[in-house]
């Protein structure tokens, strides 16, 4: 006895909504992922170093870069230096490191007294280097 189903058929987007569904939430989670990446949105060349240093995945990014004018940037937002003192006392209950992300030819000077900052208002500090092309 042949058997045979009395439902009526059912359209071809009734099965490609969940493929595209599955599709659309892949798509997002890969534009989302990129945020684990450290970056900081201003090209700078930093110096090169062979150390390596872990634990600083969530830090907050202060980035000195080169030139005459004192312009520094606090993850990625352009700040000065009595606004990057506030805004890290405003953030005593997050995370409580620092990269700072400072060019080659920024001033020593300006990098010191920005690390100098994070130091004084309990962060830990670390700054960050490529490692050498062999």
């Amino acid at each position: 006895m042949k058997l045979e189903s009395h439902l009526p058929k059912q359209s071809p987007w009734l099965y490609t909504v969940p493929l595209l569904n599955t599709i659309l939430l892949l798509l997002v989670y890969f534009l989302l992922n990129n945020n684990f990446v450290v970056q900081s949105g201003i090209r700078v060349v930093t110096p090169q170093s062979n150390s390596r240093l872990t634990g600083f995945d969530r830090a907050h990014i202060i980035t000195v870069p080169a030139g005459l004018e004192n312009v520094l940037y606090f993850d990625g937002v352009r700040t000065s230096t009595a606004e990057l003192r506030e805004k890290l006392k405003a953030n005593r209950e997050g995370e409580r490191r620092a990269i700072i992300h400072a060019a080659r030819e920024a001033s020593h000077g300006r990098v010191i007294e920005i690390g100098n900052i994070a130091l004084e208002l309990g962060y830990e500090v670390a700054y960050s280097t490529v490692p050498p092309k062999s």
